[in-house]
C-alpha cells in the first residue's frame, strides 16, 4: 500500500515538474496574466462596492460581508485553476486522441486525467484571491481561533472538489457527443457570477437547483454564512461551513463514475 501510494505520488510530482518547466519557458507570457487577472477580479469587488454603496444592501449582505463571500470563492477558484483547468478541456483531448496514451500505460486513466498538468500560472488567481478574502476577513472581524482555520481550510479544498467535479461532469459529455466546451464555458460562467453573489438573491427555484443538482451554493455561499452567521438558504443538521468538503468528497466520486463510463465510450483519434 505504501509502495503503491509512493509511486503514485511520484508520477504526479513527474507531470508537475514537467508541466511548471514548460509554463516558464515563456516569462513575459506570466507578467501579461499578471498584470490581467488581479484587475480582473479587482474590478469585480469594486463594482460590488459602488452597487451596495449607490443602491443597498444585497439580500441583506453588506459590502464586507460581500467581500468575504467573493474572497472565499476565488480562494477554491484559484486552487482550481491550478490543480483542475485541465478538467475545461476534455473534448480537445477526446478529440486529439490525448487519451490513447493513458490508456496504453499501466496505471489509472482517471488519475492520469488528474495529475497530468499543473497549472504554475494559477498562482496568479490567487493573489486577487486573498487580498479580497483578508480584506473581508478584517471588515467582518473574522475569529482566526483554531477551529474557523480548519473549517476554513475544508470549506477551500472541498470548493475546489466542487468545482473540478462539476467541470469533469460537464467535460465528459464529450466521451459521447465529441464536444462539450460550451458546456463546460457556461458551467464556469455560471459559478463564477453565483458564487460572487450571495444565493439568497435568487428566486427560491435557483437557489434548490444550486444546492441540491450543482451544489454551487457550497463552494462560497453556505460557509459563508456559517462563518458570518447570516440566516439565508436552507437548513442543514450541522454547520453549514462543515457540508462542503463532504459535498466535495461526494460529487468527485460522482465525477470518477461519469468519467470512467464516458471512458468506455472512448474512440482513438486514429490516424
Amino acid at each position: 500500500m505504501v509502495t503503491a501510494i509512493r509511486y503514485h505520488a511520484s508520477v504526479a510530482y513527474f507531470f508537475a515538474k514537467l508541466a511548471v518547466q514548460r509554463q516558464l519557458e515563456y516569462p513575459l507570457f506570466l507578467v501579461s496574466w499578471f498584470l490581467m487577472i488581479p484587475l480582473q477580479y479587482i474590478s469585480g469587488v469594486w463594482v460590488l462596492k459602488l452597487m451596495v454603496e449607490q443602491f443597498q444592501a444585497l439580500a441583506g449582505w453588506t459590502f464586507p460581508q460581500l467581500a468575504f463571500l467573493y474572497g472565499l470563492g476565488l480562494l477554491s477558484h484559484g486552487l482550481s485553476v491550478i490543480f483542475f483547468i485541465q478538467t475545461w478541456h476534455i473534448d480537445n483531448m477526446v478529440i486529439r486522441g490525448d487519451f490513447d496514451r493513458m490508456l496504453l500505460r499501466p496505471m489509472n486513466v482517471f488519475f492520469q486525467f488528474v495529475v497530468n498538468y499543473v497549472n504554475f500560472i494559477g498562482f496568479i488567481d490567487l493573489i486577487p484571491g486573498f487580498l479580497i478574502f483578508f480584506y473581508g476577513c478584517a471588515q467582518i472581524g473574522f475569529d482566526w481561533n483554531v477551529i474557523n482555520v480548519l473549517k476554513l481550510l475544508g470549506v477551500v479544498i472541498g470548493g475546489m472538489f466542487i468545482r473540478a467535479s462539476i467541470c469533469t461532469i460537464m467535460g465528459s459529455a464529450a466521451f459521447w457527443t465529441k464536444r462539450s466546451g460550451s458546456l463546460v464555458s457556461l458551467t464556469l460562467a455560471t459559478m463564477e457570477r453565483t458564487t460572487m453573489y450571495p444565493l439568497s438573491l435568487y428566486p427560491r427555484l435557483i437557489q434548490l437547483a444550486l444546492t441540491f443538482i450543482l451544489p454551487i451554493g457550497f463552494i462560497s455561499f453556505y460557509p459563508a454564512s456559517d462563518f458570518i452567521g447570516q440566516e439565508d438558504g436552507f437548513t442543514f443538521p450541522v454547520g453549514l461551513a462543515i457540508w462542503t468538503p463532504v459535498v466535495g468528497l461526494l460529487i468527485f466520486a460522482l465525477c470518477h463514475f461519469i468519467f470512467q463510463s464516458g471512458l468506455k465510450r472512448y474512440e482513438s483519434a486514429g490516424s
